[in-house]
């Protein structure tokens, strides 16, 4: 499959949208006529640059879930769009980006990014998707696309953002694949990032070419290259970078770094000597947390030190103090005390939720207290449905 599709029949009118989204139509018209005021503004910390995040308001976010689940989930996505989609059959994210290159052991491979994407796919362009990648009518296509953008652009932060980055060049990306295998390149996209490899040794005409026509199809969206993170690499220098989204790929599957592996052996050294005096402290925790994840990282890459990592890991597990202690249990009283004669709200379930991961801390060195708070907590609220029953 080269191409995007939807394999449904479009949404015909604004009540048969309201009825897909199981919502008042009123009250989608209202959300959408209110959308202004429906979102959340602050800076992200990114790589030392900040970036401003859009963050939904219950309302909105809840309904824009649905869009994802109910409309966008729908669609069949080609395999060389890898970023942002749930996909049960195919697992996309930056690892597999990067598999999708491995397999056919590249001699070269082109990074090619998109500058400021999020805040440069227009509210003319989602309509685009709306209107001739689903089919649906003006009016459901106008309202969707104010559920959907924010400040003419659409914005970093909400959940339906990166299935409308996937599918902001339907019409036209694919042509360019086609093209690119033709030539015996392999073309991927995660996102904002596109990468382009082959297993021949590619001119420089060619190169210059390939990434030429890449640019053009972003300029036709009035989109912009980041110039400065467009790489070329070559096989030959495979020990030195080589990378794709962030992974080696010199040998057939993709890796960590030398140096990123150096860099996780470090950290792990260092919580053990920080465990000693500092297992209680909020900063060692923090700590545990982030190298844990990245160890977590070289398993999900089946790289032959992790099990050796997790195992000293494993012995120098964060704890909770007798302040701590009782903090978490005053929070457990407090969850005992909501009605759980109705439903409770995503706050609440959020609350439980942070509790109960608490709980499975305080069990490395307070197992029996943990164990009965728990077991109170479960049975009081014994109904509770999962986020994902409640947007």
């Amino acid at each position: 499959m080269d191409k995007p599709y939807y394999p449904f029949r479009p949404i015909s009118s604004i009540s048969i949208l309201a009825k897909t989204l199981g919502i008042h139509e009123k009250l989608l018209l209202n959300l959408a006529n209110k959308i202004d005021d429906s979102y959340t503004e602050f800076l992200v910390n990114v790589k030392d640059k900040d970036r401003t995040v859009y963050e939904p308001k219950h309302d909105l976010k809840r309904l824009q879930k649905r869009i994802n689940h109910r409309i966008f989930e729908k669609v069949c996505y080609p395999l060389y769009l890898q970023g942002g989609i749930k996909d049960t059959s195919n697992k996309r994210d930056y690892v597999e980006n990067a598999k999708t290159h491995c397999k056919i052991k590249p001699n070269i491979i082109i990074n090619i990014d998109i500058k400021s994407f999020y805040d440069n796919i227009k509210a003319d362009c989602v309509y685009n998707v709306y209107k001739n990648f689903f089919n649906f009518p003006d009016d459901v296509s106008i309202l969707l696309t104010k559920l959907t953008t924010f400040r003419n652009k659409v914005p970093q932060g909400a959940c339906t953002s990166s299935y409308l980055a996937n599918l902001i060049f339907f019409n036209t990306e694919y042509h360019l694949v086609s093209k690119f295998r033709s030539k015996n390149i392999c073309y991927t996209r995660l996102l904002d990032d596109v990468t382009l490899s082959s297993n021949k040794q590619l001119n420089e005409d060619t190169i210059s070419s390939s990434i030429k026509d890449v640019v053009a199809m972003f300029r036709k969206y009035n989109l912009k290259h980041n110039n400065k993170k467009t790489k070329v690499e070559q096989q030959k220098n495979a020990k030195n970078s080589f990378k794709i989204t962030g992974l080696w790929v010199g040998h057939a599957k993709p890796k960590t770094t030398r140096d990123d592996r150096r860099y996780i052996r470090l950290l792990v050294k260092i919580c053990e000597n920080k465990y000693k005096e500092e297992k209680y402290s909020l900063e060692y925790h923090a700590l545990w947390n982030k190298t844990s994840g990245l160890i977590a990282k070289l398993t999900r890459l089946q790289q032959s030190n992790h099990p050796a990592l997790r195992e000293r890991m494993s012995n120098i597990f964060p704890l909770y103090d007798d302040k701590e202690k009782e903090k978490i249990v005053r929070e457990c009283k407090m969850i005992l005390k909501f009605n759980n004669k109705i439903a409770l709200t995503i706050g609440q379930i959020d609350t439980v939720n942070k509790v109960i991961g608490k709980l499975g801390i305080l069990s490395r060195n307070n197992k029996a207290l943990s164990r009965v708070l728990r077991k109170r907590i479960r049975k009081h609220c014994h109904s509770m449905p999962t986020k994902r029953d409640m947007w």
